[in-house]
């Protein structure tokens, strides 16, 4: 792959691209369930096809067992979609659940509060307590998160795709996924410097990206 091959790719689905932003970005004022769905789907992710992923996300919504399943009804959806380490993956909706729902002093109803944890002015704090506080979570799965319901521009989604590309690049020396969270950051610069290389955003390069593997402008 060549810079100049992503830039081409780019062109061609500049309006894909951008509409798919814009959906996401109208999520920014949407209700709380909304934004935990967007959670639950990147959880799903984690070794997973994206596509079954979502389609086991869609599943959980329209059954009302995002909102209060349990870990086994859970369980069965997302092994029923092919989703990997179901048990895990609904222990952790769950557990996630309730700690978003705890009451506090200002809201004392036991009920989502994901936006009380969104700092719109400082949104690295914010990365940080959503990669440090939800099960099935790190820095990846909270940018993925946070680039889902419309925040984050200059966050990168450091997958192993990603990875590979900077190395086809010579950006990076190998494919091995960042282990902490230093060489995480240590590559989203790099994929920021090739963002601003190729004079593309790094939401818009992650979905260009995505798109140049699968053919689709997915999530």
């Amino acid at each position: 792959m060549e810079k100049s091959d992503i830039k081409q790719h780019f062109e061609e689905h500049k309006d894909e691209v951008s509409s798919r932003l814009e959906e996401f970005e109208k999520l920014r004022d949407s209700p709380e369930q909304r934004k935990f769905k967007e959670l639950v789907f990147v959880i799903l992710t984690s070794q997973t096809d994206a596509e079954k992923a979502w389609s086991a996300t869609e599943e959980l919504g329209e059954d009302d067992l995002i909102k209060g399943g349990d870990k086994k009804e859970i369980s069965q959806v997302l092994e029923q979609n092919d989703v990997t380490y179901p048990e895990n993956k609904s222990s952790y909706i769950v557990e996630n659940r309730e700690k978003l729902s705890q009451p506090t002093l200002v809201d004392p109803e036991r009920k989502l509060k994901i936006s009380n944890k969104i700092d719109k002015d400082d949104l690295n704090k914010t990365r940080t307590w959503f990669a440090e506080n939800m099960k099935g979570m790190d820095l990846k799965g909270a940018s993925h998160f946070l680039r889902n319901i419309g925040y984050g521009d200059e966050f990168a989604i450091i997958s192993g795709h990603i990875i590979n590309v900077l190395c086809e690049l010579k950006l990076l020396e190998n494919s091995e996924p960042p282990e902490n969270r230093e060489k995480y950051l240590k590559i989203e610069n790099k994929v920021r410097t090739l963002s601003q290389d190729l004079e593309i955003g790094v939401k818009e390069l992650d979905l260009v990206l995505w798109s140049m593997r699968t053919g689709k402008v997915f999530k």
